[in-house]
Formats: structure tokens, sequence, C-alpha cells
């Protein structure tokens, strides 16, 4: 009996034996993972309905793209347009159609966008070379490779020869591939004991920890590379020029230098009515004054502050490229270094039709080497969704956004109140750093007052320029009071039943308001309006900015 145990033992310990050493040694079994036509992103083996070669054309799907390459892509489903917007310009192209659109002008296409199962897929020719990532076909693997140009990836080389590359991260998960000591993988991550790894030109696989040796990037499996910064220019000192019809040639020949200022932007272009039209205002003449004078002249673009007409344009795409189309083609016949872009009263629902609209101007604005701006209003609530701007994404976009730090108490306010007190501006301009860099703020302040009026409970109110506030303080003898909140004078007189009350915008207001700029660092200052100011303001601005 004693014999009988000792056998049925060994017997144990070398069926332990035996297995104990195949799982230690792992499986040998060979993958047929790669056998067809595979892509690999990264490390990343990617979804067989998301790409695809058709005629010797590679295909990526809208959905891979967005998530892969750039999010902000965007399909118009009523008109079956995919849309690209980048540093390059704005691409547009529409379902089946071999012919698209690059910053308004025609192109060809080999193979058109298609619809297959369901999904968007682009031809890569429309698009891929316009991003910083690195596509290519590896022929004799059947394989389409991705990796992105900006970023510095970890590099593992084998300890020795014979080193699998297993499917899963599992001694059992069959091989895909076995390296030697020479070859070199990149390295995306770790699970367990295992590293994510790639052939720099080949599969993708895991690899036991502890049979590779890796280079890290400043101890991270990759890292952005860094990008040389732009250096801090000086603070850009911007004025609108409120343009109600043409130009009378009276008003030309009355344009003078204005100290210190940069930059000049005429209210000259409207979007006119739901087809997209735009109204014309400019003048070649203005521009060359004001530039002979050393005065850039940025074009500007607004909704006719009509949420309707903004809404109906935005939604179609086709609607979007007559804009833009129009908009760059005034800019380049008036010869304008920049687009201001305006768009208020606009319905909450087409916020991202806005984003949108400013991504694809923008886009073909800076390829055409103009400068892009976007006025936006102080942030009401934390929540984006109840906002008129997603600022963020504007910001992202845009070269400048200007936020309109003014009308704190509008013209059908209930309450009469400062246009805009100090506190109050930097108070909204601290909230928006969350979403708008400071070296893209413009910091938009106020050329006027308005003058409040009292009467039996009910409040109005006019707007005055700065001329006009003097002129009033000497006709009626008043002497305003210094409120150190608002940084503003104030004033109040009673005539009759009638109280009224004003917080005056002038130089000394204007100097607290500006002298943001430096505090925080911003772009620049931007006024509303030309015409509203006494001139011993430009004087201020011009002292303040240029003093750090």
């Amino acid at each position: 009996m004693k014999k009988f145990f000792i056998s049925i033992l060994a017997i144990l310990l070398i069926v332990g034996g035996v297995f104990f050493f195949l799982n230690s040694r792992g499986s040998s079994d060979s993958s047929n993972k790669y056998n067809q036509f595979s892509f690999i992103c990264e490390g990343d083996d990617i979804d067989k309905k998301d790409f695809d070669r058709i005629d010797g054309q590679f295909y990526l799907s809208l959905d891979f793209i967005k998530e892969k390459i750039d999010e902000n892509v965007n399909y118009d489903k009523n008109e079956n347009v995919v849309i690209f917007a980048n540093e390059k310009g704005t691409k547009r192209y529409t379902l089946n159609e071999k012919e698209g659109l690059f910053n308004s002008k025609k192109i060809e296409l080999r193979d058109p966008v298609i619809e297959k199962d369901g999904k968007i897929m682009v031809p890569i020719e429309g698009f891929i070379y316009d991003y910083s990532v690195d596509f290519r076909f590896i022929k004799d693997k059947k394989l389409l490779l991705m990796d992105y140009k900006n970023i510095d990836y970890s590099i593992g080389t084998p300890s020795g020869n014979g080193v699998n590359i297993r499917e899963k991260d599992s001694k059992s998960s069959p091989i895909v591939k076995t390296i030697n000591k020479e070859d070199k993988v990149y390295v995306y991550g770790e699970i367990g004991d295992f590293y994510k790894v790639r052939e720099i030109d080949g599969y993708a696989g895991y690899i036991k920890k502890n049979l590779l040796n890796v280079e890290f990037p400043k101890d991270k499996f990759k890292i952005e590379k860094e990008e040389s910064k732009k250096e801090a220019e000086k603070p850009l000192n911007l004025t609108w020029d409120y343009t109600y019809g043409p130009h009378k040639q009276e008003s030309i020949n009355l344009i003078t230098g204005i100290k210190g200022l940069d930059v000049i932007v005429p209210t000259w272009f409207s979007v006119s009515n739901k087809s997209g039209d735009i109204i014309d205002r400019g003048n070649k003449e203005y521009v060359s004054k004001y530039n002979n004078l050393g005065i850039d002249v940025w074009g500007y673009l607004d909704n006719s502050f009509n949420p309707d007409i903004t809404h109906e344009v935005l939604l179609s795409s086709s609607k979007r490229e007559k804009v833009i189309s129009k908009t760059m083609e005034l800019l380049n016949n008036y010869n304008l270094k920049g687009i201001n872009i305006d768009f208020e009263h606009t319905k909450i629902e087409d916020r991202d039709l806005i984003t949108q609209f400013v991504r694809e101007l923008s886009a073909q604005a800076k390829a055409n080497g103009k400068v892009t701006s976007v006025d936006v209003t102080p942030q009401i609530t934390n929540n984006v969704e109840k906002e008129p701007y997603n600022r963020k994404e504007l910001a992202e976009v845009c070269d400048y956004v200007i936020v309109m730090a003014y009308d704190q108490h509008w013209a059908s306010s209930e309450k009469a109140g400062s246009v805009a007190e100090y506190k109050w501006v930097e108070s909204n301009i601290n909230m928006l750093f969350k979403s708008i860099p400071k070296e893209k703020l413009i910091l938009g302040v106020p050329f006027y007052s308005r003058i409040w009026t009292e009467e039996n409970g009910k409040v109005k109110s006019s707007t005055i320029s700065m001329d006009q506030s003097n002129k009033l303080l000497n006709e009626k003898d008043l002497i305003p009071k210094w409120d150190d909140v608002s940084k503003q004078d104030y004033v109040e007189y009673t005539e009759g039943n009638k109280t009224y009350k004003i917080w005056l915008e002038d130089s000394q207001s204007i100097k607290w308001k500006v002298s943001l700029v430096n505090k925080y660092n911003l772009a620049g200052v931007g006024s509303w309006r030309k015409g509203f100011e006494t001139q011993d303001v430009w004087e201020t601005i011009y002292r303040i900015i240029n003093t750090k």
C-alpha cells in the first residue's frame, strides 16, 4: 500500500512538473489575427467597419476621424456634406461627388466620400495630409498604420532573441510575432506583467516586461513634442468704427492719426437675410488712408442681430459656405488684415452652429494670412449649455476673443447703474480665464455712458458720449463725485419729478479698466466706439498699455 501511494505521488509530481513547464513557457500557438487586411492606430486594432481599401483608395470612417484625428470634423446630414476646418483651411466634400471645395475653390477627388454599412467613409487623399499624423501602408503585411508626428513614443528592445509578441496580456495567448534583440517596438502602456507594444512597422500585441528594455521619454510612455512658444507681443489697441451706410467723402477726408491705435474695425459687412446675402459698406480709400497712418483695418461681419436669420444661415453648410466665400472675397478686395465676427442676439440652440461657422471661416482666413477675432458677451452661468457661446472652443479656433465687458446695466434695465463698473469687469474676465487664454483675450471697454431718468418708480435711459457728458455737466453746473466701487465719477441731479443719474465713462474710468490688460497680461483692449471718446482717452490708453 505504501508503494502505491508513493507511485501516485510520483505521477502527480511529474504531471504537475510538466504542467508548470508548459505554463511557464507559454502557448506556442501562432496567431492568425493579422492574416487579413488590418489597421492599427498606435497600439490599438481598429474595427474593420472603420477603414477600407477600394480600388487602391484607402478610406477612413467619419467616426474614426472624429475620435482619432479631428474631433471637430463636421457632417451636415441635411446636405450630406463633410467639412474639415483646420490650419490649412476649410474643405467641403459632398457625398458621392468627386468635386469638393478648398477655401471656396473647386478641387477634384479621385474618389468621393461614400456611405457604407451605415458609416460615412472619407478617402484619405481628401484630408490626411492636413494633419500631424504618420499614416502608412505596409504592403507585405497588408497593414495600415497610424501614429502621431507630434508624439515621442517609448522605444523597447528585446533583452534577447526569440521574444514573443502575444495577442493578449497572457502567456497562454497566441503568438503574433517573434522578435530578436536587434528589433524595436513602440511601447504604449502596461497591463500587469506585460507591456502593450507594436513593431515600428508591424504588428501589435503584448510582451512580458522582463523580456523588454524600454527607453522612456521623461518617464512616460509617450509625450507631446514641445512646440516653440511665440514671444509675448505688445497689447493691441483696437477700436470699432460704427458705420451705418457708405462713407461720405467728407468723412474720408477727415481721417487722421490716432495715437497708439493699432487696429480699426469699421462695421461694414452684415448677413442681411436667410439666403446668406451680405451687405457691403466698404471703401478702399478708407483702408488706404488708415494704412498710410500705420493702422491696420480689419473687416467686420455681423448677423444683423437677427436670431432667425442667424439660425437659417448657420443651419445650412451651403449657406455658411456662401457667407464665408463672400467674406473672404471682401477681405481680399479691400485689403483687410483680419476679420472680426460679431454675432449677437442669437438663440441658445445655435451656440454650436456659431462655433462651427467661426471654425470654418477662421480656418480659411488663416490660410489666407488673415487674423480672426470673435466678439462674446461676459459669461452668465458655468453651464455652457445655457450660454449663447462656447467661448472655450471659439478661443481654440480664433486668434483673439474680444469680451464685450460693458452693458452691465443696459438700455432696458429696470435699475439704474454703471455701464461697466471696475469690479464687475474684473470679475467677469477672471471667470473667462477658465475658457479663454489670457494671450487671446482682448478686453472690450465702453466709450459711452447712460443717463438714467427715474420718475414715479419707472426707469429709462439713453446713451451719451463723453463729449455730451461734459457738455451736460457744464450746462447744469454739476460737480461729479468719485465712486471708488465703480472707479467712475458719478453725478446725480433732480429736475421737477425726475431724478437723473450718470456713472461717467471718461479717461479716468478707462484708465482703471485698461490697467487690467497689464495686470493680467491680456492680448489688448478694444473700445466701442470711435466718436464717443474725448481725445485725452487715446493718450491714457497709450500710456497704460505701453507701461509694464
